[in-house]
């Protein structure tokens, strides 16, 4: 089927992907050269897809700003360091520079912050002393992260008010059931959809949000998020970054919503 525009296709496409995980791969050596990329599933017996040279421009086809051309190096240097370890030498959350900015001015001493997807973000959140509740699905990247944390020099009162959940699907929706309505001042989606589903964390979660609160997606242009992100977009204005990003030698996209009512 073909398509007016970009919005025609997500919002037609985007109830199949809620439920059926797309897969993301090169079709060819070159592909990966050049970072072409091609993202494929089936729904209701129809075989769909979509393409993007991350090179050049993000899943949806928006540009990087060229100012943001000063953050390739940081990006190169990062890349390099999570050959040797994950957990890089200055952990910041693996999010479009632009997006780390935006959100470093949103966050103070003491806000509530809820994500799911732990690791470098959890170590952020816990220097600049937030009170971070974070979500993780893989047991041996929780052990890691756990103990990084543990043995760092993060804030006494800080590290007595973190909480860290290894959990995935209806555990972690059963945790989420628990938590206060409107208790948190950001939401950090960036975990792995086939344990945690980015879309379900957003429908979830939007309840847990206060009012003035920001809902964050990362890489709300693959479209696995397309539901989430469309979600959102009935609900709030976005605030869309695309850039590079730490440890990545792509463009990404990421995007926040802040809750009005």
């Amino acid at each position: 089927m073909e398509y007016l525009d970009l919005l025609q296709k997500k919002t037609a496409l985007s109830n199949g992907l809620f439920n059926v995980p797309a897969q993301t791969f090169y079709e060819s050596k070159i592909n990966k050269l050049t970072g072409s990329y091609t993202v494929a599933w089936r729904d209701k017996g129809e075989e769909h897809s979509h393409k993007a040279s991350l090179r050049i421009t993000d899943f949806e086809g928006y540009r990087i700003n060229p100012s943001s051309f000063k953050y390739l190096l940081p990006a190169i240097t990062t890349y390099l360091q999570a050959k040797k370890s994950y957990i890089i030498e200055r952990p910041v959350p693996f999010i479009v520079y632009e997006a780390i900015n935006f959100m470093n001015d949103i966050l103070k001493p003491g806000k509530k912050v809820l994500e799911f997807g732990s690791g470098n973000s959890t170590l952020w959140f816990l220097e600049k002393k937030c009170d971070v509740t974070s979500i993780e699905h893989d047991t041996l990247w929780y052990k890691t992260v756990n103990d990084y944390a543990q043995s760092a020099s993060f804030d006494k009162q800080v590290m007595d008010q973190f909480s860290f959940q290894n959990t995935q699907k209806e555990a972690t929706w059963a945790l989420l059931d628990k938590a206060e309505n409107e208790s948190f001042d950001l939401i950090l989606v960036d975990g792995s959809n086939d344990f945690n589903n980015r879309n379900e964390c957003i429908e979830k979660s939007i309840s847990k949000l206060k009012k003035g609160g920001w809902m964050v997606l990362d890489n709300s242009d693959h479209p696995n998020n397309w539901p989430g992100g469309l979600h959102m977009d009935s609900l709030y204005k976005r605030v869309r970054f695309t850039g590079f990003t730490p440890m990545g030698l792509y463009i990404s996209q990421t995007s926040f919503w802040q809750k009005i009512d």
